[in-house]
């Protein structure tokens, strides 16, 4: 988790400190698009990795942090896309970030299933295999000394 942390907030903050250099540079949209995707990964991640209950201390505030500069961050992207009159881009783009994290949620959510019927199969197989291994050598004893007697 500490590893996987560091690497989610690495990333807002190469994401943000990018973002503020298009922002001061250049009045261009389109060139923010692939630094809002990492933020929004990011933030799914963050959200993941807290509500896994897992975190440290340390990294419970380091994932509380990134989460609000992830939040500011968003915040001056709306701002630049408004400014810049493209509000509906803007939109647009948080429908489909919002779109692609259900995607994602979805597609967990499915992995999660399937490996729960796994578990439960290889279970139902071991309780199969020891009912096998202790009632076939009991019945053979049995008939064994049923046919011996």
């Amino acid at each position: 988790m500490i590893g996987e942390i560091a690497a989610i907030v690495a990333g807002v903050n190469a994401a943000t400190s990018a973002i503020k250099q298009v922002a001061e540079t250049t009045n261009d949209i389109q060139s923010i698009s692939g630094f809002l995707s990492t933020l929004g990964g990011a933030e799914v991640e963050l959200a993941r990795s807290q509500n896994s209950g897992k975190l440290s201390e340390a990294d419970a505030v380091k994932a509380a942090l990134a989460k609000k500069q992830i939040q500011e961050t968003m915040a001056q992207v709306k701002d630049l896309f408004t400014v810049s009159g493209n509000g509906q881009l803007y939109q647009d783009a948080m429908q489909a970030m919002a779109d692609a994290r259900k995607a994602k949620q979805a597609e967990l959510a499915a992995k999660m299933a399937a490996k729960k019927q796994f578990r439960r199969d290889m279970r139902q197989l071991a309780v199969v295999f020891l009912a096998i291994a202790i009632l076939v050598p009991t019945v053979l004893a049995l008939l064994l000394s049923f046919v011996t007697r």
